[in-house]
């Protein structure tokens, strides 16, 4: 899972305001970036391998992880860091390279969606004490949400708006 930004600067408390607010401004910059391209340049190679659709489709793939996770933490289960971080994007790959650009934009929404919904069941405890859950090693939640939505998105937006190859 994509973890925290620890070298993000301290931008004030956060709450579920401030939490909400973050990734929201993150996905309007997506949605903007996105609104960009048509259906066929979304198809298009960016690099050696992925296309514009398979940067979403990793998007959503790390969307979905961070929910996944939660309920994983909420079940008393801890979850599994025992695969590595480019492995897991490979295999995230795998699995949705043949997927259609529709099946990838439905899915990819209905991860963000699913995150808010995450978000807003959690208690604040679990969102903003970095000690609720061991596994976080002292970080709040929320940097994981944030660091799977608003921040993954910043580190995408390149990727997504360069030339096709």
């Amino acid at each position: 899972m994509t973890g925290p930004d620890t070298q993000r600067l301290d931008d004030g408390v956060m709450n579920r305001t401030t939490l909400l607010e973050a990734i929201e401004a993150g996905r309007d910059r997506l949605t903007d970036a996105l609104a960009a391209y048509s259906d066929d340049a979304m198809l298009e190679r960016i690099d050696e391998t992925w296309t514009r659709k398979d940067v979403l489709a990793h998007v959503e793939a790390w969307e979905r992880r961070v929910v996944e996770n939660l309920a994983t933490l909420r079940r008393g289960d801890t979850p599994d860091r025992s695969i590595e971080t480019d492995k897991l994007n490979e295999r995230f790959h795998a699995q949705s390279r043949d997927r259609s650009l529709g099946a990838v934009l439905a899915g990819e929404r209905d991860a963000f969606a699913a995150v808010i919904a995450a978000i807003a069941a959690a208690s604040d405890e679990e969102l903003f004490d970095g000690h609720h859950f061991a596994w976080t090693e002292g970080d709040p939640l929320a940097d994981w949400f944030r660091g799977n939505t608003d921040e993954h998105y910043g580190e995408h937006l390149e990727q997504l708006t360069r030339a096709a190859r």
